[in-house]
């Protein structure tokens, strides 16, 4: 069931990045170049992890690249607390709310090595006699 929300969260996010590009750029901070690109390719890769946690080989180094690039754009979530950017134009929050949304990425790196855990061969034997 996690592995479920986790896949539609991450293709929901992925495909924000295509359809509302402006709005992900403006939390890309200024100093890094071609952020468009940035903004494009990180939702491309939401996207490709949304259907690889659900392969059946290799799942355990899909989890491990997942949980990297969990890390890997933590920063753009920092830059969002101290600019108060927010995914909405012209939208303000309240910083406490920006600040106390930085630790749920802990959740999402820990849950990207969850459910992209390898099957122990003992667990498929157990899941085939049930069926």
């Amino acid at each position: 069931m996690f592995r479920i929300l986790y896949s539609v969260l991450l293709f929901a996010a992925g495909t924000l990045h295509f359809t509302n590009e402006r709005v992900f750029r403006s939390i890309v901070p200024r100093s890094l170049p071609f952020r468009k690109g940035i903004v494009l390719v990180s939702g491309a890769f939401e996207l490709f992890f949304s259907f690889a946690i659900w392969a059946k080989k290799g799942r355990a180094v899909i989890g491990k690249l997942l949980a990297v690039f969990m890390v890997l754009v933590f920063p753009a979530n920092i830059y969002m607390a101290m600019r108060n950017k927010t995914y909405i134009k012209g939208k303000k929050m309240h910083p406490a709310l920006l600040w106390l949304r930085l630790p749920l990425q802990i959740p999402l790196i820990l849950g990207a090595l969850y459910v992209t855990k390898e099957d122990k061969p003992e667990n498929r034997k157990l899941e085939a006699e049930d069926v």
